[in-house]
């Protein structure tokens, strides 16, 4: 295997890693993670997993820090999933220039609030051939024991709209925040993607993803009866399939070989 890093000279600057089968890989598929919430592009079980078998089936697997994490830094509390979903852009697009990449199989390995970056990329446009959904924030329902981002709007909206701020998981957002995860959550708009999606989720995630995963999964099918997207409840598995990592990239390359990346 052989890694190097980069950062783009576009949009945050995100900066990420490139991993290759071999120095000299030209025109492979590849395969872009998409952290979670408060992440960075380390490779934690699951993302180990499914790089470790890209490596293995001659495919490319980058790793990148979303705005606000990792080595691409940025205060969190102006973070947005739109923000992120640009940011996803940029990488895909840096992707599609570099030689080791073969441009229309150009795809993503998301993980929770990282989907909600590539569903809404997906939504608005065919840069990407695939989807692997895990742990998918498809709904504004996150934080929910604090009541979630739409209670905590309503319950701030008065300091809101005067500049002020309001917590989730401990850290300050704005107006922007609360209107942008609300009213451009995925769900309003996963009908509109062309790419098949693999919902690859664990029975034992909590009963958001879940329900999340179920629903964005029959949205797509109610608008494309035909689409090659499939849901895949993981049993046992939890958020991030750290737990079940051998059947989820199993499970995951079967459908991938099932005609996206041949």
């Amino acid at each position: 295997m052989f890694a190097l890093d980069f950062k783009l000279d576009t949009g945050d600057k995100n900066v990420g890693t490139v991993y290759l089968p071999h120095k000299d890989a030209t025109d492979i598929p590849v395969i872009i993670y998409c952290h979670g919430w408060g992440g960075n592009r380390g490779l934690r079980p699951s993302a180990k997993g499914f790089c470790d078998r890209a490596i293995e089936e001659n495919i490319a697997f980058v790793a990148f820090d979303f705005f606000g994490c990792g080595d691409t830094g940025g205060d969190y509390g102006y973070m947005t999933y739109a923000r992120w979903k640009e940011n996803l852009s940029d990488v895909v697009d840096w992707v599609a220039e570099q030689p080791f990449s073969a441009k229309n199989k150009i795809g993503c390995f998301a993980i929770s609030s990282g989907t909600t970056a590539a569903l809404r990329l997906a939504a608005e446009n065919c840069k990407l051939s695939f989807i692997i959904s895990v742990a998918t924030c498809a709904s504004a329902y996150f934080n929910m024991q604090a009541g979630g981002p739409a209670k905590i709007l309503v319950d701030n909206l008065g300091s809101l709209v005067v500049g002020g701020t309001a917590k989730i998981f401990d850290i300050d957002f704005g107006l922007e925040f609360f209107v942008d995860t609300i009213s451009n959550a995925p769900i309003h708009s996963v009908g509109r993607i062309q790419c098949p999606v693999l919902f690859l989720q664990g029975t034992a995630d909590n009963a958001y993803r879940n329900a999340d995963a179920k629903m964005a999964h029959d949205t797509m099918m109610c608008s494309d009866p035909g689409s090659k997207t499939v849901f895949a409840p993981i049993e046992g598995g939890d958020h991030s399939l750290d737990n079940a990592v051998d059947e989820a990239v199993n499970v995951a390359y079967e459908w991938l070989y099932a005609g996206y990346l041949v």
